[in-house]
């Protein structure tokens, strides 16, 4: 059954979890020519529609559905098969489960699901209809605009603010502060809806005070043009 939403879906390339797809220079590649056959099964959800692919994950945008006629569009993001084998990338994709699973926001993106299916691991995630503000940079280029209106640029910043201090606030069920930190924000990772709201997304490399080894310093995470002086000095 088709979807009223699909159709005016192909313009959202900002969706959930877009800046972690593991290119090298941190864009994101259009999807292969040879794809796999879609709609599809994917364990308990219908695969609709690839949204980007990278060089470790790509995304689906996807359709839960259940009981008395529930239907939910969510975003997968989904380990490449050849990344399966890669313990230390799927360690980075279960952290970024686990700490998103943590922070309720409306400036920050919700995981609805972690899992595995057909020999991959997977994250669903609420669906963004929206850009991002690469994306929205990009096409202001294209259209020769030079610069944000002043209340637009201040609305993304606020929202975009008001995300990581909840972040950096949060507090485990013992109230102890679990100190985490995104080190990935940069515009490819704010997502602004059709709607007008402002949500981080990304949590892959972010730092926590009790996390396990692929989250700990001492590593060169984010991207260098966006790194704060802090993260740049290690």
């Amino acid at each position: 059954d088709a979807t009223p939403e699909l159709d005016v879906l192909d313009a959202a390339v900002g969706v959930a979890g877009a800046g972690a797809l593991g290119r090298a220079q941190g864009g994101l590649e259009p999807p292969a020519a040879k794809e796999e056959p879609l709609p599809r099964p994917f364990g308990k959800y219908l695969l609709m529609r690839k949204l980007a692919a990278g060089g470790m994950a790509e995304l689906f945008l996807a359709l839960h559905r259940s009981v008395a006629g529930f239907e939910k569009l969510v975003v997968i993001k989904r380990i490449l098969p050849q990344m399966n084998q890669d313990q230390q990338f799927i360690d980075m994709l279960l952290h970024e489960a686990r700490i998103a699973a943590t922070l309720s926001h409306p400036n920050i993106v919700q995981p609805f699901d972690v899992g595995q299916a057909e020999g991959s691991y997977f994250i669903a995630m609420e669906h963004i209809h929206g850009e991002d503000i690469r994306s929205i940079v990009r096409q202001m280029k294209k259209m020769a605009v030079t610069e944000l209106p002043l209340e637009h640029a201040l609305h993304v910043v606020i929202g975009l603010c008001a995300g990581l201090a909840y972040a950096h606030e949060k507090r485990d069920l013992d109230g102890r502060l679990l100190g985490i930190v995104h080190r990935d924000i940069s515009p490819q990772n704010i997502v602004v809806t059709f709607s007008g709201d402002v949500k981080v997304v990304d949590f892959g490399v972010a730092k926590s005070l009790h996390a396990g080894e692929e989250s700990k310093g001492g590593h060169l995470k984010g991207k260098v043009p966006y790194m704060s002086p802090e993260q740049a000095a290690g």
